[in-house]
């Protein structure tokens, strides 16, 4: 082997490392996020409180981008905004935020990113004609009876009316960022320009909000406060952002996104040791199943075995 091929080697394997380590930040950090939120709504904050801090962070601190890109980017079709900011804005948050009011987070990690696989798929039928072949419709219909599993199979029996509520408020919030996804491919924009641009409207839209419902903030206690505002504003408002490009650029797309089908079991086991939450036999072959079905769908084995 030569110096050169050597070096070349050495750099592979360390641009490798530095993409699977950012993409297990950040799947680290998007569980965190569900869990942290589960524990803030079933305590002293509002889905509001959760908003707030949640944009806060990139509000000011990604303020030079919005400052010198505008707060509308050039170029960016009102259409395609307007869905980033429902998708992974104030709506989005406000209603996530709602469902895990009702729901535990160890589901709703599980069923945000099974169902909006399949929205996404649906949506790229409908709108794009894509023709997605029996491998990856082999993975969607894993992800589709893990959902149901988990569903059917619920702790403690048939699911109340309020955990029907915030499924359906879990599958809208899918649906949501699937539109986001589709929104944000299209719009040109970076990963950090779209991060300032939905985090700015989506502090101006959850302030103006606080403005008639109030906020709860100033009577939390200080120390759940500041963890809020570090999983919800830094770390996945602003650190998630670049950890996952970084995963983009040194893994690929299909790299990333196989590791995103980990957040599933991160949460769940988050929410049963963290936060109590009940754990069976059903809900581990609910996750096992998304995440064979999401890493199924995104393609990964196939990269795998050529």
């Amino acid at each position: 082997m030569t110096k050169t091929s050597a070096l070349a080697g050495a750099g592979a394997t360390e641009s490798r490392m530095v993409g699977v380590t950012s993409a297990l930040a950040t799947v680290c950090i998007w569980a965190g996020w569900l869990i942290a939120t589960r524990y803030a709504m079933t305590s002293s904050f509002t889905a509001v409180d959760i908003g707030l801090l949640r944009f806060v962070v990139p509000f000011v601190l990604l303020s030079p981008i919005w400052i010198k890109k505008g707060i509308w980017p050039k170029g960016l079709s009102l259409v395609n905004g307007l869905l980033m900011m429902t998708g992974s804005g104030a709506v989005y948050t406000l209603m996530v935020a709602s469902a895990l009011q009702f729901v535990p987070a160890s589901h709703v990690g599980i069923l945000l990113p099974g169902v909006m696989a399949v929205w996404a798929v649906l949506i790229a039928i409908v709108l794009f004609g894509e023709r997605p072949g029996r491998v990856r419709l082999t993975g969607y219909a894993a992800v589709i009876v893990g959902v149901l599993l988990l569903v059917a199979l619920k702790p403690g029996g048939d699911a109340s009316s309020d955990m029907l509520y915030g499924y359906g408020l879990v599958s809208a919030g899918s649906l949501m960022w699937a539109c986001y996804t589709h929104a944000m491919r299209q719009s040109g924009l970076g990963a950090l320009d779209a991060a300032a641009f939905v985090g700015f409207w989506s502090f101006v839209i959850i302030a103006i909000i606080a403005l008639f419902t109030g906020s709860h903030i100033p009577n939390a206690p200080v120390g759940d406060v500041m963890m809020l505002l570090v999983t919800q504003g830094l770390l996945a408002g602003c650190v998630a952002v670049i950890t996952y490009g970084l995963a983009v650029r040194h893994i690929g797309s299909t790299g990333a996104s196989a590791f995103g089908a980990m957040t599933p079991a991160l949460t769940a086991i988050g929410g049963v040791v963290l936060l109590g939450e009940e754990g069976n036999l059903a809900l581990a072959a609910a996750v096992a199943l998304v995440i064979l079905g999401v890493m199924v769908a995104s393609g990964v084995f196939r990269r795998v075995i050529r």
